[in-house]
């Protein structure tokens, strides 16, 4: 009987390690959370508006009256090399307070890579299979592509000299680069991946604000003309490629990342 009982213990201790492995497993992972901040040099973007209040480095006077972008493949990648993809991909919208902040994150603590892409890759970018983006209206029209946006920054801007009761529109959307529009056009994957550098995930809820300086779309390396570049963009294939350049510039880790 005493041998019985002694194979029945062993049986279940097994089973018991694994349910504590993994209870430790759950209790060592952390929140984190993902906001994105906004910047047009020192001043902090919140909301959209009319009032023209941005000067770009060109020196022409604009407002901010729409900016959505989606971001894509959000991945941590810790010390030993693996990868950890937590969000396939996000739209930010400036009016939906929402969008801004990524959620639902759970990482054990410790040291990361932290990337995520800027639009979507060829692979990924594909017309109207994603119903939340359909719904939205971020599809791009087949004959300048298809797939979908990667951003749509709007507003209006002041040609100096001119009255500021008569601001023009500008549309400065990136989407793939498309040579040939039409029928017949081939498209160019100008997504950015963007490598925001390593971050610590420390025991307890996390923090990770990742700012957009959108004054760098407008400035560098390509000082942007907004009265020679302010519309039909989207199939303008030298445009998006200046876009593309520019926005290797755009995202850093912001300085008030708290634990």
């Amino acid at each position: 009987m005493f041998k019985k009982a002694a194979f029945l213990v062993l049986l279940v201790l097994p089973f018991v390690a694994c349910d504590k492995n993994d209870d430790d497993q759950a209790q060592q992972n952390t929140p984190v959370s993902i906001g994105f901040l906004h910047s047009f040099y020192e001043d902090e973007v919140s909301v959209s508006s009319n009032t023209i209040q941005y000067t770009n480095g060109f020196g022409t006077s604009l407002s901010i009256t729409r900016l959505r972008y989606l971001i894509s493949q959000v991945s941590f990648t810790n010390q030993d090399g693996i990868k950890t993809i937590v969000k396939d991909y996000h739209l930010v919208d400036l009016s939906q307070d929402n969008s801004l902040t990524i959620n639902d994150i759970l990482l054990p603590p410790g040291a990361y890579n932290l990337k995520m892409r800027f639009g979507f890759t060829e692979a990924t970018n594909t017309s109207s299979v994603y119903p939340d983006l359909n719904a939205v209206s971020w599809n791009v029209p087949e004959n300048l592509g298809g797939g979908y946006h990667y951003m749509q920054l709007e507003g209006r801007w002041l040609d100096p000299g001119d009255s500021p009761d008569e601001p023009y529109l500008y549309a400065y959307h990136t989407i793939s680069a498309v040579q040939n529009p039409g029928p017949e056009n081939t498209r160019e994957d100008t997504s950015i991946e963007i490598d925001l550098g390593e971050i610590t995930v420390t025991q307890g809820a996390t923090q990770i604000n990742v700012n957009m300086h959108i004054d760098q779309w407008f400035e560098n390396p390509n000082l942007w003309n907004l009265s020679e570049l302010n519309g039909l963009l989207m199939g303008n294939y030298t445009a998006q490629k200046m876009m593309q350049e520019n926005g290797q510039n755009v995202f850093s880790l912001a300085s008030n990342m708290s634990d």
